[in-house]
């Protein structure tokens, strides 16, 4: 489960005030901190586009490393528990367990950046008036875009703990597209043990869902059009059943867009053009023989442009970054 989100009123200063950032890089720390020392529980609350899913969520931290838990209130039943970098996601409706592995031991929910001080070329970050969620007061932080190509963030952080409390997406018109919240939380002075029993597979039709892939450190297409601020920060392929699929990563470190090329086939022949669920833009393409799709949660116009600058090229003329 991977979850991006995050903005507006401009009543401070910006993050290059030498006290905004002072406070700033004091909430970063506090935030990196509570993943590795905190225990809490609480409920959280994601929307996206127009459906609602809670999740109680119990965190905590013992001689094994940080586990985390998350199981769903509504809907389909599911519970999803991270176990350092092991993210095991249990569907016991459809007996079904998968394992995936994240290098970087990412938090289940939402987190706020620890690159802020690189975004301030593509974002302008504004410290807001304090808030109040579930209960804890709130530090504000607004991450507003400085161009049409992505969206922009704003981040509600416990003023003691640095634990992310809220944090909403919005588009260009300011309208929250999506939404994390904790409705409820709860510091413990020990671990939730209860919640981090090992899962019980037998049973459950197990599947690894990491990518055995081949890594292409020098990709034969490339975008020639990136908005500012984006590089390639992965590039791999897949082999699938009508020939390999390219997968080329960009980032500029808060939002991220996915680009795929395949070849072309009969069934591509209809899917071409701008297509949006919530947050999420697309655009489709046909490209010398082959078929390109653009997905990420990012404006329209940002899909479109790199869709359509995607090319062909030498293998020696993509400069590649390593993966934050």
């Amino acid at each position: 489960m991977r979850f991006v989100l995050a903005r507006v009123l401009f009543f401070s200063v910006c993050l290059s005030t030498p006290v905004i950032a002072s406070e700033v890089s004091d909430l970063l720390k506090k935030m990196t901190d509570a993943d590795s020392l905190l225990n809490y529980q609480g409920v959280l609350v994601l929307r996206k586009s127009n459906n609602l899913v809670a999740m109680r969520v119990e965190h905590g931290t013992d001689e094994r490393g940080v586990w985390e838990s998350m199981v769903s209130l509504n809907g389909e039943a599911r519970r999803v528990v991270r176990i350092n970098d092991e993210v095991i996601s249990v569907y016991p409706e459809r007996k079904l367990l998968t394992v995936t592995h994240h290098v970087n031991k990412h938090t289940l929910h939402p987190a706020l950046p620890a690159n802020l001080k690189n975004l301030e070329a593509y974002y302008t970050i504004n410290r807001l008036k304090d808030d109040r969620i579930a209960d804890h007061a709130a530090a504000v932080l607004d991450v507003v875009p400085n161009d049409g190509f992505r969206y922009g963030y704003r981040y509600w952080l416990d003023a003691k703990t640095g634990v992310l409390l809220r944090c909403d997406l919005l588009n260009e018109k300011q309208r929250v597209l999506e939404q994390m919240m904790f409705t409820m939380l709860e510091y413990l002075p020990d671990v939730p043990s209860a919640a981090f029993t090992m899962i019980d597979r037998e049973g459950f039709n197990e599947r690894r869902l990491d990518p055995v892939l081949p890594i292409q450190k020098d990709p034969v297409w490339q975008v020639s059009n990136l908005p500012h601020g984006f590089m390639l920060t992965q590039s791999r392929v897949r082999q699938t059943r009508v020939g390999e699929v390219l997968h080329l990563a960009y980032s500029d470190g808060l939002a991220s867009v996915s680009v795929f090329v395949e070849p072309a086939g009969a069934a591509h022949k209809e899917q071409e053009g701008a297509s949006m669920m919530g947050a999420m833009n697309a655009y489709r393409s046909h490209v010398d023989k082959h078929f390109v799709t653009v997905i990420g949660e990012v404006p329209a116009r940002a899909v479109m442009q790199i869709a359509q600058s995607v090319e062909p090229v030498e293998a020696s003329s993509v400069q590649t970054v390593p993966a934050e």
